[in-house]
């Protein structure tokens, strides 16, 4: 009997687990030391709160602990040695412990955690020596947001980072830009590398096992990262187990889940109507009569007033799951950290579904004071199901809505209204359907040698391998199954990739005379990676019986296969020095070396120098100037590279002919299209950033404001070439574009009392893309480079843009009409911009025609974070302005929206000789409206309350009661208000696309 889909996900886990019990007892061992003497006591803060937590440990040893819920701790220590007491945002605090047994230990805030370690390239820095662009995320403000897109948990938390909807199905996973789009034909997306290791995607880490997220942002930060740090680098820390008792920790939520539209269809009457105004255009217009216009079927709903609301059975409630556990333990040799993630979603569209298992082990094993092994693994299945189609939400906007849904049998009508064009889109929600499986397993294992005072050695050695298989199969009885005389297709599809990684990391510190700090790190690295593709597409299936696995019947079948294989080789140095934590300055590079690229060039270098001044700690500073508790500039410049997203573009490509030779089937390559180019190398962005970080009233307001200019260089574009050459493209490295802009960071402890707190933040990013340079010819001889208008590029634009002709209005009864070439215009017609009216009627494609940006003026986010005794209320107010989109809903016949009355669409106030004052074209039968495609472009600004969360952390003497060391209780709201004036489920997609939904949880965290 097959298995269900959970019963499979439950026995799949159970092989994880069989593997992590074999790595626990490979693993874990303790070495239990004599006990000299022991020495106990309780760490609290300013006001005489005790404090959990706090990290304990004798000084110059390995040995550690951490006191318990009420402050306490215990530690056996030898005598006249010194612990040292540490917790982040406190400040560090040494206390000898000859003749204290039984300590009070009292720790103070830090200046607004400026001690706080943050992690940098291949390595870490405290928050108060890091002097290049680098924002760092708290975890806890990211799992606040309802959801499991640990992308969409970024949006707006920093300021630079631009996170948008790729899709907002269940499982997704959202875009992420870093200081805008700087390449062409390459890749935009960040690398994202957790505890050293580039991984797939962000979505490959639990959220609840985040320690700390770092984002680099400038060359400076990013250049020890080399070819792949053009578009940025996140840095993800995962959590490890600490010394002390085990600690259970639990996070989960659920909740439902709808969507919101920002637009009106037309009703049944409405639609009637635009059906009728559509047939009287085209009789010179006189109303026909209604046996006429309509089929006998759309005839019947208009006369009994019955007509069908497609949305209502095309969209649901959806609902969400997310539950995470987490153990962690350890004493001072060995320490561990478990957790288990569960991910389950049902869509808002019937028959779409998402499972996630996710499974880590992070293991430390202290083997001597100058060695440390450990191992993370991580192991993710997950599974989801939708339709085999991908214009759901589509249809149930552009189905008319006259007609009936069901047979008499009750079985689906295929042509509900009896007309062609608009079947019956419910048959292909339950008639089609999408499987995917993925598998993603991560493994590391790491070495700390501990070489000499300062001096570090670490070994990072890595499995990466990602297996994907989707079966898609459409029964004879969906859409397709009807077009092809009641037979099913579909197809089958099997992916993997293997990547490995080497890293041999040496970092060195060292002081001279106090006061000269120094710091170097150097990186040998290799990377490769392999992957795979196999597809069979299968056509005309006789019999539904095995779905897609009955393909061996099928009249044709179609298979393809593919692979590749990349390496890269890298070597990368950084030298630091700081004088009294004042004056600061870095030189970093890495050289790398790739199979990607041509032969010529297979090496990069990309080199990057960053200088900072510590002003407040200047005496003058301090005497003079007390109400700036931290102000520090900053200043870098650097390279980083970028690297075409597919293996082999440097090679020529071959195309393969099949001949007949004596009746048998032959089959040979002839040259393909693409020309090779050997000198094939690195998109180059070459980055200037000057920024100042400031802290005013002992830091109770801080921020940062930053400028930056990031010239890309050497483009990977598609030259056209001479097709008498025998090839028309060509991968070559030109042109430049240009990104400049400004971000802004606020925050500020507006309250700060022991039972009232209140804190407020901002953030602004402001970019302008630019294109500098694309071919370099001039071919008219007017001393400007030409622009590349049939790939719609053009010197001083940005990358993406519309070009095309603008409608001012619509033409009135009455008003002189200009005759133009092939085209009748009436009244009701779309009345075009027209740059220069002696030049004829005629739109003139150079003068005419308007260049629109598709990039935002600025983005940017306001949130609030409150606390006042147990309760706690935080909210994100998340805004992007000044951005246009094509919304083809607007004038496209198939999106409904071209007013021929045969598609429903988006209500629109569209012209008649009663309505003068309609600002949308007249309807007209059988043709669109001249120019329509005009009114595509919508303002897609929208401001949006992103996140509201409301918790209750229970008081401590419930807690003790119940055995816990916290427990909160909480409720999250996601994207639940979108001002707006794009007509569309999100203004960040398209009325087809799947929008990202509105999300209601209840949540609790506890931990014992």
């Amino acid at each position: 009997m097959k298995k269900s889909k959970h019963e499979k996900m439950f026995f799949l886990g159970g092989n994880y687990l069989k593997l992590v019990l074999l790595l626990f007892m490979c693993i874990l061992s303790t070495t239990i030391n004599a006990q000299e003497s022991s020495v106990s006591g309780k760490v609290v803060d300013n006001s005489g709160l005790p404090l959990p937590g706090v990290n304990v440990h004798v000084k110059g040893t390995t040995k550690g602990t951490q006191t318990d819920f009420d402050g306490n701790f215990s530690i056996t220590a030898p005598s006249k040695s010194t612990l040292v007491f540490s917790f982040i945002g406190m400040d560090e605090v040494s206390v000898e412990t000859e003749n204290n047994k039984n300590l009070k230990v009292v720790l103070k805030a830090s200046s607004q955690a400026l001690d706080e370690i943050i992690v940098v390239g291949y390595g870490t820095k405290k928050k108060s020596d890091v002097i290049s662009s680098v924002a760092s995320v708290k975890p806890g403000d990211m799992t606040k947001v309802a959801t499991s897109d640990v992308g969409e948990m970024l949006r707006g938390k920093a300021a630079g980072v631009q996170v948008t909807l790729a899709d907002g199905g269940p499982g997704s996973s959202s875009s992420i830009q870093i200081r805008g789009k700087k390449s062409i034909n390459g890749s935009n997306e960040p690398i994202v590398i957790a505890d050293g290791i580039v991984i797939g995607n962000i979505n490959d880490i639990n959220a609840n096992d985040i320690a700390s997220l770092e984002i680099l942002k400038d060359a400076a930060a990013q250049s020890i990262y080399g070819a792949r740090a053009s578009n940025g680098v996140i840095l993800i820390t995962t959590k490890r187990g600490k010394t002390g008792k085990a600690r259970i920790a639990y996070n989960g939520f659920s909740g439902v889940q709808t969507i919101n539209r920002n637009f009106d269809i037309y009703s049944g009457e409405e639609f009637a109507q635009l059906k009728r105004e559509a047939y009287r255009t085209s009789n010179n217009g006189v109303y026909r009569p209604d046996e006429q216009v309509f089929s006998p079927l759309e005839l019947e709903s208009v006369k009994s007033g019955e007509y069908i609301d497609w949305e209502k059975y095309i969209v649901r409630t959806g609902v969400t799951n997310n539950h995470s556990l987490s153990v962690s333990s350890g004493n001072d040799k060995s320490s561990i950290f478990t957790s288990l993630n569960y991910i389950n979603t049902l869509g808002v569209i019937p028959n779409t579904d998402f499972d996630k298992v996710a499974m880590r082990i992070n293991v430390d094993q202290r083997i001597s004071d100058w060695l440390k092994i450990g191992m993370n693994l991580s192991l993710q299945y997950s599974e989801s199901n939708r339709p085999n189609v991908g214009n759901i939400l589509n249809n149930a906007i552009n189905t008319s809505p006259l007609g009936k849904i069901y047979n008499d049998d009750g079985t689906f009508r295929h042509l509900p209204g009896g007309i062609q064009e608009t079947p019956n889109p419910l048959i292909d929600i339950y008639e089609t359907n999408t499987n995917e499986i993925n598998r993603n397993d991560i493994m590391n294992v790491f070495l700390d040698i501990n070489i000499l005072k300062g001096f570090t050695y670490k070994l990072n050695a890595s499995r990466r391998s990602w297996n994907y298989k989707g079966m898609s199969f459409n029964s004879s009885k969906s859409l397709s199954g009807i077009a092809n005389s009641g037979q099913g297709s579909g197809s089958i599809t099997y992916k993997d990739n293997v990547e490995y990684q080497l890293s041999n990391i040496l970092n060195y510190n060292f002081n001279l005379a106090e006061k000269n700090h120094f710091g170097a790190t150097g990186v040998y690295e290799i990377t490769s990676s392999e992957y795979n593709d196999f597809v069979n597409t299968a056509s005309r299936i006789p019999s539904d019986i095995l779905g897609i696995y009955g393909l061996e019947s099928a009249f044709l079948n179609t298979p393809l296969i593919g692979g590749n294989e990349r390496s890269l080789i890298s070597f990368a140095g950084k030298l630091e020095y700081d004088f009294d934590s004042k004056y600061y300055f870095t030189v970093s590079g890495r050289a790398d070396g790739s199979s990607v690229f041509g032969k010529n060039n297979k090496w990069g270098f990309f080199p990057a120098v960053n200088a900072a001044w510590n002003v407040s700690n200047e005496n003058f500073m301090k005497e003079h100037v007390p109400l700036i508790s931290n102000l520090k500039l900053r200043a870098s410049y650097g390279k980083v590279g970028n690297q075409p997203q597919n293996p082999y573009q440097s090679m020529a490509t071959a195309t393969q002919r099949d001949y007949i030779i004596n009746g048998v089937k032959v089959s040979g390559y002839v040259p393909g299209s693409q020309l090779s180019n050997p000198d094939l190398k690195w998109e180059t962005s070459t980055q200037l950033n000057l920024a100042a970080d400031f802290g005013l009233f002992k830091n109770r307001l801080n921020g940062t404001v930053e400028v930056y200019n990031t010239d890309t260089s050497d483009l990977l574009i598609y030259e056209t070439l001479n097709a008498n050459t025998g090839y028309t493209t060509k991968l070559s490295n030109l042109g430049k574009v240009n990104n400049k802009g400004l971000e802004i960071s606020l925050n500020g402890d507006v309250i700060k009392k022991k039972d009232f707190k209140l804190n407020l933040g901002a953030t602004f990013t402001k970019n302008k893309n630019s294109i500098v340079s694309i071919y370099g010819k001039d071919a008219n001889g007017d001393g400007k480079e030409d622009d590349a208008v049939g790939n719609l590029w053009f010197i001083g634009k940005p990358i993406d843009v519309y070009y095309q002709y603008k409608a001012v209005g619509i033409y009135q009864e009455g008003e002189n009409i200009p005759l133009v070439t092939g085209t009748t215009l009436l009244p009701g017609d779309i009345k075009l911009y027209d740059a220069d009216p002696s030049n004829g009627a005629n739109p003139n494609p150079d003068q005419d025609r308007v260049i629109t940006s598709k990039m935002p003026d600025w983005f940017g986010t306001f949130s609030i974070n409150l606390e006042y005794k147990q309760f706690d209320f935080s909210a994100d107010i998340y805004t992007v302005q000044g951005i246009t989109k094509d919304n083809p809903f607007l004038y496209s016949y198939v999106q409904g929206g071209s007013l021929r009355g045969v598609k429903n669409g988006l209500k629109q106030d569209y012209w008649t000789p009663e309505n003068p004052g309609g600002n949308w074209p007249r309807p007209r039968d059988g043709n669109d409206p001249p120019y329509i495609y005009t009114l595509g472009l919508q303002d897609a600004s929208y401001v949006r309350l992103q996140n509201v969360s409301v918790g209750f952390k229970f008081p401590e003497n419930t807690l003790k009661s119940l055995g816990l060391n916290n427990m909160r209780l909480y409720v999250t709201g996601s994207n639940l208000i979108t001002i707006t004036d794009f007509q569309s489920y999100s203004p960040e997609k398209n009325v087809g696309e799947y929008p990202e939904p509105v999300t209601c949880v209840i949540g609790l965290q506890v931990g014992f």
